[in-house]
């Protein structure tokens, strides 16, 4: 049961209340409304008879948020694949820099409301920056929606661990939709050009045919890193990738300029894996032949210095499959270049190969309609 009592005080009258409920420690809490301590009264009674009060009220002031991905990182993350870890640490190092300090009671809809925006208007960077520092770049909606729904995720867990009630801030957070809207972005012919002649230039030798591979073929990168050397054949042309998105193994060509880069490639990796003690069953080893290479700092820094905004490795992919239909291939065509079940996920470049489906509706009206002179 509750009970109030009044209290007279030289600051003025205040209500204290204690609720008891038989099986857990009575609840203490002091307010200056009469009316507000009757609603925690009866919240926080109900809360205790239906099993619902761990006393969250202290864990949250006691708890930040950095605590909570503390705790996430060493009993969650540590469990999921090393590319979902990658991913979650961007979302949950912006969150512990921006919001870490914060004691869980703090986080408010309109604190984090304003994190979000910041995201939304100027990267996941400080507003302030240092002397040459670049701003950085705004986040799409769809990327933005993955920082939001990180957060959100954090703070349900907090609240299974009895650190937070059942008031989450993020209910009062908008939520982003229509974040699914289908990326394409490829590279015109100066981008391509300076990217390229980045990539030759790189200190890293094995980027140039990686970029090349990407590109000729539309593999995905773990597809072009953890190719076996011996699921490349030359002399009839084509690679079997066996390390695909869904599991399911797939033959591609190796035709054109990349038969002669891989050969290239492959005469440098000759001399090179041979200083290796075991050698490498990579087409593309690391320095040590065990895994295959790293890329990302490399590719990051060729990029930059081509000067190319807003890209990444996976949009030579999609350059790679906006060429195919800028070049009259049909959408099942492209499906089965890139390894795609349905036709629904190369919908995104129809629109690139109207000129191509223009032409054949123009030979097929010229010849049924053909007049006879």
């Amino acid at each position: 049961m509750a009970v109030i009592e009044k209290r007279e005080r030289k600051k003025g009258t205040v209500y204290r209340v204690k609720v008891r409920v038989q099986g857990m420690p009575p609840q203490e809490r002091s307010f200056t409304r009469l009316t507000d301590a009757k609603a925690w009264a009866n919240q926080t009674e109900a809360a205790m008879r239906l099993g619902d009060f761990r006393s969250t009220a202290t864990e949250a002031k006691k708890r930040t948020l950095a605590d909570v991905i503390k705790k996430y990182r060493e009993e969650i993350l540590i469990h999921k694949a090393l590319s979902s870890q990658r991913a979650e640490n961007t979302y949950l190092k912006f969150w512990e820099r921006e919001l870490g300090v914060y004691a869980i009671s703090f986080l408010s809809p309109e604190i984090i409301s304003k994190k979000v925006a910041m995201l939304t208007h100027a990267g996941d960077e400080r507003v302030q920056l240092k002397e040459g520092q670049k701003p950085a770049k705004p986040k799409s909606r769809k990327t933005v929606k993955l920082y939001r729904d990180n957060l959100e995720m954090l703070l349900k867990h907090a609240q299974k661990w009895g650190w937070l009630g059942k008031n989450n801030p993020m209910e009062g957070v908008n939520r982003i939709t229509n974040a699914n809207k289908e990326r394409v972005r490829f590279l015109d012919d100066d981008e391509r050009q300076a990217l390229l002649k980045a990539c030759k230039e790189s200190p890293n030798r094995q980027l140039y045919a990686i970029v090349i591979f990407a590109l000729s073929t539309g593999a995905r990168k773990n597809e072009i890193l953890k190719l076996p050397l011996k699921d490349l054949d030359l002399e009839r042309q084509f690679a079997i990738l066996r390390e695909t998105k869904n599991k399911e193994t797939r033959k591609i060509p190796i035709v054109g300029f990349l038969v002669k880069v891989l050969e290239e490639h492959l005469s440098w990796r000759k001399k090179h894996v041979a200083k290796m003690e075991k050698g490498s069953k990579f087409l593309f080893p690391r320095q040590d032949g065990l895994e295959p290479i790293d890329i990302r700092k490399a590719w990051e820094n060729a990029r930059e210095k081509a000067g190319i905004i807003d890209f990444r490795f996976h949009d030579l992919r999609h350059s790679a499959a906006s060429y195919l239909a800028m070049n009259g291939a049909s959408q099942l065509e492209i499906a089965e270049v890139l390894g795609h079940k349905t036709l629904q996920m190369v919908k995104r470049y129809s629109h690139l190969s109207e000129g191509h489906t223009r032409s054949v509706v123009e030979k097929m009206n010229n010849k049924i309609f053909e007049v006879e002179d």
